[in-house]
């Protein structure tokens, strides 16, 4: 775990593109590449890069991450990202508190930010997308909208545990958000 810190200290310190190996269930793992641009000592963010763009922003606990990755193909990648100025957009541009899932939502909430939660696990696999509309002890809760754009008539309450990746301030989620919708009453 040592390591780990000490690797994520030097790539947000020294604004280091990387890929990230994660394992959130005994057999299953994945992976998020991009710029570290905050950690605690329990969660970090990550701003996503893919395509040779600079994205949105992903949230998941440092307990997870297997590997941080900087080798010549990412030096390389990191390069082309400094060659097309995209560099410069790395960076957090909202205040988030990283105690814990009920600090982490509670600033991303007052960010008037809406969110993509996910359980990656392939035996419990979730995702859900929508504002928050509260938070608690244990859990948070969204307003889930569909692929049309329909809001849900109730929340969806999704507990700490069952949550391995949160991302906010992305692309998907800032334009479908402008799109929302409530069903017409029957």
């Amino acid at each position: 775990m040592e390591q780990t810190i000490s690797k994520i200290k030097y790539h947000h310190e020294n604004k280091k593109y990387c890929k990230i190996l994660r394992k959130f269930a005994k057999n299953s793992r994945g992976e998020t590449s991009g710029f570290i641009v905050e950690y605690s000592e329990d969660f970090i963010i990550i701003q996503e890069s893919n395509e040779f763009d600079i994205l949105g922003y992903f949230v998941f606990p440092i307990s997870t991450i297997e590997e941080i990755r900087y080798n010549n193909s990412d030096k390389y990648y990191e390069k082309i990202l400094q060659g097309e100025k995209l560099i410069e957009k790395v960076g957090l541009k909202h205040k988030i508190e990283l105690k814990n899932w009920e600090t982490i939502f509670k600033s991303i909430q007052n960010c008037g930010l809406n969110v993509i939660i996910e359980n990656e696990n392939p035996e419990d696999e979730t995702f859900d997308i929508g504002p928050i509309t509260g938070i608690t002890k244990k859990s948070v809760l969204i307003n889930y909208f569909d692929a049309k754009g329909f809001l849900d008539d109730e929340e969806t309450e999704i507990e700490w545990d069952k949550i391995t990746l949160v991302k906010f301030d992305d692309r998907y989620v800032n334009i479908f958000s402008k799109y929302l919708r409530k069903r017409k009453q029957k």
